[in-house]
């Protein structure tokens, strides 16, 4: 019994690392979102890490003698499926894009979390850091390159603006 108790334990410990670990790397992402001033921010995006990092530990703990991949394969479909909630698509403008991109990199966060690889939930968080903040002044940039080059000097927002004035408004979707 007591070889028991010290398996549950060790077993316990091993669910709150992986989840804590998900819980902050979640929240370093969800934060960038939230000072980008995005509908998605770092509740969100953490919940979506931990959600995943806890589907995975159900699947690898809370199963015996299955795939253990199946819950995996699955809460990629959902987070496929809640990413395409998050795009939003109006005439020539889609927005959302990169928000359904951090929710999909975040399940793959919380799953790696959730396995206990450590090393690549790191060096996923420390790619979409820098995706997200320090590229963004180059993405600026490359926008202002190809406005001054197709003519529109005014930014990529008065681009926007031109276009939607110039189609028929969508019906709601």
């Amino acid at each position: 019994m007591l070889e028991a108790f010290a398996t549950d334990l060790q077993i316990a410990q091993i669910l709150i690392v992986r989840v804590l670990v998900s819980l902050i790397l979640g929240v370093i992402i969800g934060i960038e979102r939230g000072i980008s001033h995005k509908a998605v921010g770092f509740r969100t995006i953490s919940l979506v890490c931990v959600s995943s990092t806890g589907f995975t530990l159900i699947s690898i703990y809370g199963f015996e003698g299955v795939d253990t991949s199946r819950i995996a394969a699955q809460v990629v479909s959902g987070i496929g499926f809640l990413g395409a909630g998050a795009i939003l698509h109006k005439g020539y403008i889609t927005k959302g894009l990169t928000t359904a991109a951090a929710l999909w990199i975040a399940s793959a966060i919380g799953m790696a979390c959730g396995t206990g690889m450590f090393v690549l939930a790191l060096i996923l968080t420390l790619m979409t850091l820098i995706l997200l903040w320090v590229l963004k002044p180059f993405k600026i940039h490359l926008d202002r390159m190809i406005d001054n080059e197709t003519g529109n000097g005014n930014g990529s927002k008065v681009r926007k603006k031109k276009i939607i004035e110039r189609t028929e408004p969508l019906e709601d979707m």
